[in-house]
């Protein structure tokens, strides 16, 4: 997919414009739905406003609010052509997040639309932390409009990027930090993202497909490998005192059973709900990744975006898949081209990890 090559302005966190560079090497730039993104830039040693590529400096991507990272990574060495280039990597404004751990001193317990569920986490520990050294005070919420799944959540020494994504996931609702020049502010909100499937009709449908030729590059994964429909959840207490709730359902060979340490649950109805959130999180990965060609069908950030609902169809495969995009990745190099995933992103070793065995915490 040809898209023009945009230009990138380097800013400080009080919006002073540094630089602005149009002649680059190569710029990926990755988008996604339910945690932050991030990016990478390639740019010769010589050329203008290198100088200005610091560490903790904000780049903007053609000038979209929405398109900013913050450079955390420098290196300079030489291409195969003997040039020195320095390369610079980061994360999206999201990733600000990842600098806070949920301090408390009890559970920080909060029941609300995700939205409002987020954004308390977020004004709680960045925002209007009680320790003013807590504070960034260059970063604000957007108004709270009660958006998404209504949620119970708790937290206590979590790491907040970790608790934002996991109540974006549980809630199918997306969210990000973007640019706001008029109050010179960071602005955290959440995304909800469209309904753009072949079988709604409010909105004109988005379909990438091989028989529309806007479409390649096409991989599909539909994996068991860490399902689980039914979990037994542990409260409060040990051993044989210990309150134990089952969520979920299955029967026969298909029932597939794992424990869930849910101990910072009050009671039996608050267990059964942090029960079934751990237990979504171990479900069957369906995920469809694609190389969006330029057809003019469907131009991006207009008629589709991050966070949209659309229809993948791949005939010879015989897969149809109505999901959401929930990563965009837009690759600025002698030539543009833009990659999407749908559905569930493919646990790393990590996450597999963190949701196959039960998390230490102290209860109150």
């Amino acid at each position: 997919m040809l898209l023009h090559i945009p230009s990138i302005r380097v800013i400080d966190r009080d919006f002073n414009l540094k630089a602005e560079i149009d002649d680059y090497e190569s710029l990926q730039f990755t988008r996604r739905f339910y945690r932050a993104g991030e990016f990478e830039m390639h740019i010769a040693l010589h050329k203008q406003g290198v100088d200005q590529l610091h560490k903790e400096r904000i780049i903007v991507v053609d000038n979209k609010m929405h398109k900013a990272g913050i450079i955390q990574y420098r290196e300079i060495g030489q291409n195969d052509q003997g040039v020195e280039v320095l390369v610079i990597k980061g994360p999206t404004l999201g990733g600000i997040l990842d600098r806070r751990v949920t301090v408390t001193d009890s559970f920080d317990r909060v029941r609300g639309p995700a939205e409002t569920v987020m954004k308390h986490y977020v004004d709680n520990h960045l925002i209007n932390s009680v320790n003013p050294q807590r504070r960034i005070p260059f970063l604000v919420n957007a108004p709270d409009l009660g958006r998404g799944k209504v949620t119970p959540w708790q937290t206590r020494f979590e790491p907040l990027n970790m608790v934002t994504q996991e109540i974006a996931e549980w809630c199918d609702i997306g969210w990000h930090i973007k640019l706001d020049y008029n109050i010179k502010k960071w602005v955290f909100d959440v995304l909800p993202g469209r309904n753009l499937t072949a079988e709604q009709r409010l909105l004109p449908p988005v379909i990438f497909s091989r028989d529309f030729d806007n479409i390649e590059s096409q991989s599909f994964l539909d994996s068991d490998q860490q399902f689980k429909n039914v979990g037994y959840a542990g409260g409060q207490g040990e051993y044989e005192d210990r309150l134990i709730q089952m969520v979920g359902a299955g029967i026969g060979a298909d029932r597939r059973e794992v424990f869930l340490d849910c101990s910072s649950a009050e009671n039996a109805a608050e267990l059964v709900e942090e029960g079934n959130q751990k237990l979504s999180t171990q479900k069957t990965i369906v995920s469809y990744e694609g190389r969006i060609l330029n057809t003019g069908s469907f131009v991006y950030e207009v008629d589709w975006d991050l966070g949209d609902i659309v229809t993948m169809k791949n005939g010879s495969w015989g897969v149809t898949l109505n999901d959401r995009i929930t990563e965009v990745k837009e690759i600025y190099e002698p030539e543009s081209k833009i990659d999407i995933s749908l559905g569930e992103e493919v646990p790393t070793i990590t996450q597999a990890i963190k949701q196959l065995t039960s998390a230490v915490k102290r209860s109150d």
